[in-house]
């Protein structure tokens, strides 16, 4: 896991996740973010498409230009993979290299940032596409009390946390401030950037909130 330290636990963060390759909805939202005062930004992974790869630079470009810190989704696995084909290509093995040491959880402010599931240790890489049930859901509350965990993946926005003991779900309207003080530990999944969609998180506030960007 990568722990991201160095952050203010005051400063304001920008999140988002599954842009799929799109170069315009990714700098969308990332002017997006940083026009809400956001002064972190994290990529919950699949920044790129396995399907689109001739966007990849571009998009990784954008990533490393704004400081984004980004965890590796199954798209970025996949076309690291494929990148390997070319080892008589530079760009091609530093655009590898960096897919490659992407990590699949960081943590940061007293919340986990990942792609899907936070269990890296116990599923490797599948972590990345295993879905949030209610078993996995109520495993992450048991191991990470108080803490929040924010993915992707579904492109579904909502938050699941504990409830009589068990997983309930909300839904994670545009533009409503939610607190996360009666929630935790709690999951949020963000919603798709290539709907349109991100999240500011505000840890000393301990609210979030979900907005819509244009495209």
């Amino acid at each position: 896991m990568a722990v991201d330290q160095n952050h203010e636990t005051s400063a304001r963060v920008g999140i988002m996740a599954d842009s799929h390759g799109q170069v315009r909805a990714l700098s969308a939202g990332i002017s997006l973010l940083q026009r809400q005062g956001c002064d972190v930004l994290y990529h919950l992974g699949d920044i790129c498409d396995s399907a689109y790869p001739d966007t990849t630079r571009d998009c990784l470009a954008l990533i490393a230009e704004h400081h984004v810190l980004a965890v590796k989704g199954n798209n970025e696995h996949a076309i690291a993979v494929n990148l390997q084909d070319y080892e008589d290509d530079p760009e091609a093995i530093l655009l590898g290299s960096f897919l490659e040491r992407l990590p699949l959880v960081r943590s940061d402010a007293g919340a986990l940032f990942a792609h899907s599931l936070p269990f890296e240790n116990e599923l490797g890489l599948s972590a990345m596409v295993r879905v949030m049930e209610p078993l996995a859901a109520n495993l992450f509350f048991k191991m990470y009390p108080g803490e929040v965990l924010f993915r992707g993946h579904s492109h579904s926005p909502e938050i699941i946390y504990p409830r009589d003991g068990r997983a309930a779900t909300r839904s994670l309207p545009v533009d409503e401030t939610i607190s996360l003080a009666d929630l935790r530990p709690c999951v949020v999944t963000c919603g798709a950037l290539m709907d349109g969609l991100c999240l500011v998180w505000d840890p000393a506030g301990d609210w979030i909130r979900s907005l819509a960007c244009q495209v």
